[in-house]
């Protein structure tokens, strides 16, 4: 009969230590919840130390000048720009996607687009913090999301933009288990 007792004390004990190690790993992740960074995305942040540099650079830039001057002048690897599409490139400089005309219109138009060459290259900077609330997590995301545009015309600048959010500031809440989950499976993968 003790020994029945002592098998049944053991269960309890057993389970009682088993609800505390819950209770305690359950609090171990919302201490370490309560202000952590979410997952910062920078793409291309290593060119250029901020937006206003990136925007500084492109105003040293002036019509005319060379592709070789342009990207030596911005300091960038032309191998770091994408490749704009013709459609791509008369959006950055019609700012429309339609072109209306006669037959011979829209030749000539083709034929200029022709000689046109457009480089863009992504710059994002983007810090995402994340403070605990009652069941949720408050996550705020603030920086930058540009693109610097460089348009040629024959091999000769015609045009170099700046374009995107400046200055982002972007709060959603989240609910908090999925996050938990989430962040549980990425750290033991």
């Amino acid at each position: 009969m003790e020994q029945i007792i002592n098998i049944h004390e053991t269960k309890i004990v057993g389970r009682v230590l088993r609800g505390l190690q819950f209770v305690l790993l359950i609090c171990a992740v919302l201490a370490l919840t309560g202000c952590i960074p979410q997952g910062d995305e920078k793409v291309n942040t290593e060119l250029f130390k901020n937006r206003e540099e990136v925007s500084q650079r492109t105003d040293q830039l002036r019509k005319g000048m060379t592709k070789k001057a342009v990207f030596e002048k911005l300091n960038v690897n032309p191998s770091r720009f994408e490749r704009m599409s013709v459609q791509d490139v008369q959006m950055a400089i019609y700012g429309n996607s339609q072109v209306r005309g006669s037959p011979e219109q829209l030749e000539a138009f083709k034929r200029r687009l022709a000689g046109y060459e457009g480089y863009s290259l992504p710059y994002r900077n983007i810090k995402a913090d994340g403070t605990l609330g009652f069941g949720s997590m408050k996550v705020t995301r603030s920086g930058c999301d540009l693109r610097l545009i460089l348009i040629f015309d024959h091999g000769k600048l015609i045009r170099s933009t700046v374009e995107g959010t400046q200055t982002i500031k972007h709060v959603e809440d989240e609910n908090l288990w999925p996050a938990i989950i989430k962040r549980g499976i990425g750290f033991a993968f």
